[in-house]
């Protein structure tokens, strides 16, 4: 028997788990970022007022230089703190499904069928993962329906996916 042997069903039994919950935090993260696009560009139409917004020290501390002035970057950099929640996310999520299954019994249960020894972290990070990359494509087509660069919103994208994947890079994450 593998170390990975009923990988695919532990995952299906975390996406039903976790159906409602992992579609509640990336429909959140949409509407966050398409209001902040909507919002922010109607406070700050111009490039000038955004850089001037920009150049508040509080903010430079928070959030570091704005780099550039169009709305996709300003979106971007205000919503410098969302990747870091996005990676809390992810962790928790793998955290609930393996440390907590272990403190509950369930992961010895799951143990005496067949069940590989890896199984149930490879299914949490499995199912972390595509939500992830589901979060990355949600996000990217809610900026560009907000009218932004079709190139800059996948990167976006990209990035709150990368921090969710950065999130599970973690010592404590155990192997079963």
């Amino acid at each position: 028997m593998s170390t990975l042997t009923g990988s695919g069903k532990l995952v299906r039994l975390i996406l039903r788990r976790d159906r409602l919950l992992m579609a509640l935090w990336i429909v959140f993260f949409c509407l966050i970022l398409s209001s902040f696009a909507a919002s922010l560009g109607e406070v700050f139409p111009t490039a000038a007022e955004r850089q001037q917004y920009a150049d508040n020290a509080g903010f430079v501390a928070l959030y570091g230089r704005l780099s550039g002035t169009s709305l996709g970057e300003f979106v971007a950099w205000r919503a410098g703190f969302l990747p870091v929640v996005v990676g809390l996310i992810g962790l928790l999520t793998v955290i609930r499904h393996t440390r907590t299954e272990e403190e509950t019994g369930r992961r010895e249960l799951l143990g005496a069928t067949v069940v590989g020894r890896h199984a149930g972290l490879a299914a949490a990070l499995a199912a972390t993962f595509g939500a992830n990359l589901v979060l990355a494509a949600l996000v990217a087509l809610s900026m560009i329906s907000q009218d932004l660069p079709a190139t800059g919103s996948l990167a976006f994208g990209v990035e709150l996916a990368a921090a969710g994947l950065v999130g599970l890079h973690q010592r404590d994450i155990p192997v079963t």
